[in-house]
């Protein structure tokens, strides 16, 4: 499944698909490549990856990278949200 078309961003960096569209388990380059930054950020827990469908070595991760950016407790749920993508730095694929 496509992630909605968002605005394309003049920095090169993927726009944020929006947090309804991972719960889908989306299959798409945007995965692996938030997978490369989550692996560059070294809070990756692949065991294989990452690559581009959805799975939980992708929510643990991003999990991980809520942490490192300073979200505690629920906030730090896995799940990608404006701000966290933005500090993540996906570039666009």
């Amino acid at each position: 499944m496509a992630p909605p078309a968002p605005l394309p961003r003049p920095d090169g960096l993927e726009p944020f698909p929006g947090a309804r569209w991972f719960h889908t388990e989306p299959r798409s380059p945007i995965i692996t490549a938030m997978g490369r930054r989550l692996v560059a950020e070294k809070v990756a827990v692949y065991k294989e990856g990452p690559g581009p469908q959805w799975s939980d070595a992708d929510h643990r991760s991003y999990a991980g990278f809520q942490v490192k950016i300073g979200y505690r407790g629920a906030d730090a749920d896995g799940w990608p949200g404006p701000v966290s993508w933005a500090k993540l730095r996906v570039p666009r694929t």
